[in-house]
């Protein structure tokens, strides 16, 4: 059998084909080999139940006779071993893929580490016609490279996640072939990594990349076109090409309208950034437009969260007050307090902005305007 799992972006991959019981002939090392299998595919099923804790001592278990595997020379008989050794190396990084999803980060580093270490040694010692068949491990070990690259970044260690990521997606593109949408999740990541290192050129040609096989895979009109869209505006955005920005994130909001609906987050979040670019380019009108639309949904729907309606009418109150319309910012908060409760969370908001000219007038509206 084979399970996939749905993960989101930019966390590890776990690797989960369910592996075969081949071997015909009864001697100690077979033995050993069909302990580990039953073990390994009893894991995969914990895992698929969400059982992790089991799992991980069904992997634990597996590893433990390839221990036993490996301290025998009769084991150990090239090819064989080596394939034997890349399942070894799967073990581990799916320890790894555990200990990452119970918080311990640093452990789940050392396994993905361990686990390349292996499946390099595998594809170095790999000889005739199994090196044909280690190619198709590439696709593992690039998933194991893609994980280390993920614990770097989130262990903050920025300037070591590029080049795991750029072996993944080596491997991954040789194993899988250049459309595959495992290698638009890498490209993704590394346009995101760049984006935190201010490569902008390069980080717009791996989003542009990740689109081409989106757009491949899925078609031109699915979410996930508009996910990589609003991600490829935002670049254009942080460089201050403000129409490009506006134009890729006009064509994200008309996507995710169509597939997602005019009250989901991601839809609201789009609008709200088309808002922003506005404000940034000094045309208040247009900002005030778009967040009037947002604000319309909002009265439509009553299915917008408070959080993101207190955010919109920070910034509208912040452009009336900045064009000296005191009466209009105060009617506005009327209007929207009327519908929501400014709670302590929102007021925490409001302190994030850091106007206190705002603060105060959303709190305490002007008695004369009030009036």
């Amino acid at each position: 059998y084979q399970w996939s799992e749905s993960e989101d972006d930019g966390c590890p991959k776990c690797l989960s084909e369910g592996l075969k019981i081949e071997s015909d002939e009864e001697d100690s090392c077979n033995e050993c080999t069909d302990s580990a299998t039953v073990m390994y595919n009893t894991g995969l099923i914990h895992m698929k139940h969400g059982e992790f804790d089991s799992a991980e001592k069904c992997f634990n278990l597996a590893v433990e006779c390839f221990d036993v595997m490996s301290e025998e020379s009769e084991c150990n008989d090239g090819n064989n071993f080596a394939y034997k050794s890349l399942v070894f190396a799967d073990l581990f990084n799916n320890i790894g893929y555990i200990q990452y999803r119970n918080g311990n980060i640093i452990e789940a580093e050392n396994n993905f580490t361990k686990a390349l270490q292996i499946g390099k040694s595998v594809v170095s010692q790999a000889s005739g016609d199994y090196k044909n068949k280690i190619i198709q491990g590439y696709k593992h070990i690039g998933t194991i490279y893609y994980n280390i690259g993920v614990m770097k970044a989130m262990l903050g260690f920025n300037d070591e996640v590029i080049s795991p990521l750029e072996r993944s997606l080596g491997l991954q593109k040789v194993a899988l072939g250049e459309s595959h949408p495992d290698i638009a999740i890498v490209q993704h990541n590394i346009g995101i990594v760049l984006i935190g290192a201010e490569q902008w050129d390069d980080a717009m040609n791996a989003f542009l990349e990740s689109l081409r096989i989106i757009r491949f895979v899925y078609g031109n009109e699915d979410r996930e076109v508009a996910k990589e869209l609003f991600n490829i505006a935002k670049v254009h955005e942080m460089k201050g090409e403000y129409e490009e920005a506006i134009h890729v994130y006009e064509e994200s909001l008309r996507i995710e309208r169509l597939t997602l609906g005019v009250i989901h987050p991601e839809t609201i979040m789009t609008m709200y950034e088309i808002g922003q670019i506005y404000q940034n380019k000094g045309d208040m009108n247009e900002a005030l437009n778009m967040y009037h639309d947002i604000l319309s949904v909002a009265k439509a729907s009553n299915n917008i969260e408070e959080s993101s309606l207190v955010l919109v009418l920070h910034e509208m109150v912040r452009i009336y007050l900045e064009i000296g319309n005191i009466d209009a910012a105060t009617k506005l908060y009327a209007e929207v307090a009327s519908t929501i409760e400014l709670n302590s969370a929102d007021k925490a908001l409001v302190d994030i902005v850091g106007l206190a000219q705002v603060k105060d007038l959303l709190v305490n509206p002007p008695a004369a305007a009030a009036a």
